[in-house]
């Protein structure tokens, strides 16, 4: 059962990265105080929470917290592995872990329900969810560069560039990729301090990522090969 929660928490969160990004992870000093403030008084509330209550109703608590600490998988050990050891020939590109969809705005890839105006008509999803670090949960630290290397190892070889667009005000980079199998969307987001600090320039090969997600754009094909398996 433990092991559900953590599956179905961590898809939650890795769709709020999706959509939003990262905030400073364990730099900045207010934000430390902060979030302590609001653990404490979520602790003091989930007193009262049934104890039978799903991640649904209690959202990030401390009992959240304890299932994320008790997965062995949160070091990345496992998920650093699956890049070391992936076989492109295995990878299912028409699969994802969540029904919610993304569009493409002027700066970025936000949530279908984000009421911004979008570019055109295209709607993604989430996919490859086991290479996914998801910075508010299982945050990675490497350069741009080994970053696009890491997608490289994963996404369809013969994807080629076709734009790539940075969102200051999440600190994260989308970059639109076509090919045979379909258009994919590579999401990078940047060490928070790192990206907000002046002079800070996106997309250079020794920047900081600390998280990495994947989409994929839904088209009439991807609905009949998803159905198909479903």
């Amino acid at each position: 059962m433990k092991k559900l929660n953590y599956i179905a928490l961590t898809a939650l969160v890795i769709v709020s990265f999706t959509a939003i990004g990262c905030n400073s992870i364990g730099k900045n000093e207010n934000a430390d105080k902060n979030q302590t403030t609001v653990e404490n008084k979520t602790e003091e509330s989930s007193k009262d929470t049934d104890k039978n209550d799903n991640f649904e109703t209690r959202g990030n608590s401390p009992r959240d917290q304890a299932i994320f600490e008790e997965n062995e998988e949160r070091d990345n050990t496992e998920r650093d592995k699956r890049y070391k050891e992936v076989d492109k020939s295995k990878l299912n590109y028409d699969e994802s872990n969540s029904s919610l969809t993304y569009y493409e705005t002027e700066n970025s890839f936000v949530g279908s329900e984000a009421g911004i105006p979008n570019v055109d008509n295209k709607k993604y999803q989430d996919i490859l969810t086991d290479y996914t670090y998801a910075c508010e949960v299982n945050p990675t630290k490497v350069t741009y560069e080994d970053a696009i290397r890491l997608a490289r190892s994963v996404l369809p070889n013969d994807i080629k560039e076709i734009r790539n667009k940075y969102d200051n005000s999440t600190g994260k980079t989308h970059i639109v990729y076509s090919s045979n199998q379909g258009n994919f969307v590579l999401g990078l987001a940047y060490d928070y301090d790192e990206s907000h600090n002046s002079g800070f320039t996106p997309n250079s090969k020794n920047d900081t990522i600390v998280g990495i997600n994947y989409m994929k754009e839904i088209t009439e094909q991807w609905r009949r090969t998803v159905a198909r398996f479903a």
